[in-house]
């Protein structure tokens, strides 16, 4: 009895030494591997059969490997004239370090070394792939055929791949693989410590990367050679690579980097590596780089070798900055507009020393989350060590604001990119969403590790608004989500990225716009900001300077008003807003309590009436006594859409109404044939010139039409006219009370 522990999974079981071979069983269990080995001779040769089922297994080494699931069932005779082997493997969610592949399926069918080997490999790892092999093996030679799609897009061999046996290794024959118009042609050979890759590629498309790097985006055509050589015997590794490709770009979610073309040559021998390239836009060269690492010290892989030696290196760019900006993916923030870059890189390519200065005249920087749009911007920086320092920067905003001040970027800050911002604004427009927007006066910091950052300052408010009832179209919220069915290939998504934290106070004295369900006023403040640039939590109070309120084409004059942030997010502040408005024959007053998504709308009236009576007054400007048949039906649901969801309901609940918004009307409603007139079923629009004219129009369509005026002297007496198309006038005065 004996137990072998490999990789966190232990075999245990009993072997018997017998002629021809061993024979036992030895059971998996751990790691991830469960399964049998079954050892029995087969005459004067080993036979092993194996059945072993793969759970969420690793396997240790080097690179380390994962299946998150699999199955192996497979016959081997260890023959001395060729191993022999019958079996099938399926696998999914591999992966080999960054590399992860969803589904895997081979089979094999050898005879003393013979037979045939057929594999197929499947997945959406950026793009969507299915490529499948068929292998005809000999002792001294393997035949590959194959072909599958990448993107819908063929992807073949157009030849068999040969490998022949050369002494202790293997030599490869020129074979091209053909993908979307491209083709990339390898030859070489491995051994015993010794291994020789040669590439060209024609018109080979960029995107192919995806397979490797998912969502990197790239797009272009490469061309151009490649060789690499490992000598052995402990020498250094050799290569060359010149390269072209034209077009390259990134795409994002909403931005895509502007085509260039890109030249680089590469050298690789025992004293280092030597590189240069050139970079060209619209066949003009908008940027050099050149540079070496050398020479090369001791150690265990050439990376470490290379992250070790000094490099001397130099980078001259002019051009727009959005060319380099957008390559990297970064969509918060666009920055776009010329930029001259000049930069010496010494010291280790693991901590590297840089030297230079950096300088923009007419930038242009843009948030889609904020809203934020600075332009014309210049500012001179120079390079100190790991850090870009801007002296000094200035731009301008919309409206005629500015911005001004310095800063300091961590180019090698431990966690990505920090930095260090001071600002003042000058009536500077920097935040413009749909459901909020500020134009500040003040200082600013932003400040970042590299994980995430802060905004802090305080700041005058020199005008600002926002808008009931509308969260942001650019926030998107962050959900707890356990995942199931999910993809084999997906790879492992990394910790959410630390937010922008917000730190600011806003003092606005006048000039703060509220809008939205009616309401068109101006408010002072004094507020507190914090939580997150995508999810602001607003703290303090506002109170009404002036303003009105519109209901049903009524505009109510606001009698007082208080609006309390109380750090909700998304923000939905508490109301609490009076109006008064004087109806024909009556005061009629509306109540905005609640919260700025769910607001809660009470009506009151001297003298006192029900509260449909009274939305009828409002709706139709008469009691519901004297309504049709559809206007009763309109009226009953913005009662129910009232008592649902307040003075937004209304609007959705209505569709009489919502057509009267949209048209900009103040009544609009439907009325019932009159056969003495001759009228059929008509639609009526009516709109409010002034505080005191009411004009109506009446059609039903079939030739039918008359205008009404109203003109309310007073409270209680109005003038009333009406024209119709059968030739009838009349001029009428209307006196209304209640008691």
């Amino acid at each position: 009895m004996a137990a072998l522990d490999v990789s966190g999974t232990t075999a245990s079981g009993a072997l018997r030494s017998d002629p021809g071979g061993f024979t036992g069983t030895l059971t998996t269990a751990g790691g991830g591997i469960d399964g049998r080995l079954l050892f029995a001779p087969a005459g004067d040769v080993q036979r092993i059969e194996t059945h072993l089922a793969f759970s969420g297994a690793r396997l240790a080494a080097a690179v380390p490997v994962q299946v998150r699931r699999g199955k192996l069932d497979a016959v081997l005779l260890l023959d001395p004239a060729g191993p022999s082997v019958e079996g099938t493997a399926s696998a999914a969610g591999a992966r080999r370090g960054d590399v992860s592949i969803a589904r895997i399926a081979g089979s094999a069918s050898l005879r003393a070394g013979r037979g045939t080997v057929t594999a197929s490999v499947a997945g959406s790892r950026g793009r969507t792939f299915a490529f499948q092999t068929t292998a005809q093996v000999t002792p001294d030679r393997i035949s590959v055929r194959g072909a599958g799609t990448l993107d819908r897009k063929p992807l073949r061999l157009t030849a068999p791949a040969m490998l022949t046996r050369t002494g202790d290794g293997w030599q490869v024959a020129p074979s091209t693989l053909a993908y979307d118009g491209g083709t990339v042609t390898v030859a070489g050979g491995f051994g015993t410590g010794r291994a020789t890759i040669d590439a060209t590629l024609a018109r080979m498309p960029m995107s192919l990367l995806d397979l490797l790097y998912p969502d990197l985006g790239l797009s272009g055509l490469a061309n151009g050679t490649l060789t690499y050589r490992v000598p052995g015997g402990g020498q250094a590794p050799t290569g060359r690579a010149d390269l072209r490709i034209r077009g390259l770009t990134r795409s994002g979610l909403v931005l895509s980097s502007r085509p260039i073309d890109v030249g680089l040559a590469m050298v690789l021998n025992e004293r280092g590596l030597a590189a240069r390239s050139v970079v060209a836009s619209a066949g003009m060269i908008i940027g050099r780089a050149q540079g070496r690492i050398g020479p090369l010290t001791a150690g265990a892989s050439l990376s470490d070798r290379m992250r070790a030696a000094p490099i001397f290196a130099q980078l001259r760019y002019t051009g727009p900055a959005d060319t380099l900006w957008r390559l990297t993916g970064v969509e918060t923030i666009d920055l776009s507009g010329p930029v001259a870059v000049g930069a010496d890189i010494g010291g280790r390519l693991s901590d590297p020393v840089i030297r230079g200065s950096i300088r923009t005249d007419g930038a242009r920087l843009e948030s889609a989350v904020t809203g934020t749009v600075v332009q014309g911007i210049v500012a001179a920086g120079r390079f100190n060590g790991s850090r870009l320092v801007l002296d000094s920067f200035r731009g301008a905003t919309p409206r005629g604001g500015s911005v001004s001040g310095h800063a300091l970027f961590e180019l090698a800050a431990a966690n990505g990119f920090g930095m260090d911002i001071a600002l003042d604004a000058d009536k500077a427009v920097l935040l413009a969403r749909d459901d909020i927007g500020a134009t500040v006066t003040g200082p600013l910091r932003i400040q970042s590790d590299g994980a995430g950052g802060t905004i802090s300052g305080t700041v005058r408010l020199d005008q600002s608004r926002y808008r009931l009832g509308r969260a942001a179209a650019a926030s998107i919220p962050r959900l707890k989500v356990r995942e199931i069915n999910q993809a084999d290939d997906a790879p492992d998504l990394p910790p959410p990225s630390a937010p922008w934290r917000l730190n600011l106070t806003a003092d606005a004295r006048n000039r703060l716009a509220v809008s939205g369900l009616g309401l068109d006023s101006e408010w002072r403040a004094r507020l507190g900001i914090q939580g997150t640039v995508e999810s602001p939590q607003i703290t303090g109070r506002a109170d009404m300077l002036r303003g009105n309120y519109e209901f049903a084409g009524r505009r109510f004059d606001i009698d007082r008003g208080a609006i309390r942030f109380q750090g909700e997010s998304p923000v939905d502040p508490a109301l609490d807003i009076v109006a008064n408005a004087n109806l024909q024959g009556l005061s009629a007053s509306i109540r905005v309590s609640g919260t700025g998504l769910r607001p809660q709308v009470d009506f009151t009236s001297v003298p006192a009436l029900p509260e449909d009576e009274l939305l009828s007054r409002l709706l139709f400007g008469s009691s519901i006594t004297n309504l049709s048949a559809p206007e009763a039906l309109q009226l009953a649901a913005a009662v129910a859409s009232l008592r649902e969801g307040g003075a937004g309901g209304m609007t959705n609940l209505n569709p009489i109404n919502a057509i009267r918004r949209v048209a900009g009307l103040d009544r609009l409603r439907i009325l019932p044939a009159d056969v003495a007139t001759g009228q059929g079923t008509s639609v009526a629009a009516g709109k409010y010139i002034g505080r005191r004219t009411y004009v109506e129009v009446i059609t039903d369509g079939q030739g039918y039409s008359a205008t009404r005026l109203e003109f309310q002297i007073t409270r209680w007496l109005s003038l009333l006219s009406t024209i119709s198309t059968v030739g009838r006038q009349s001029a009428n005065v209307r006196v209304s009370k209640d008691y």
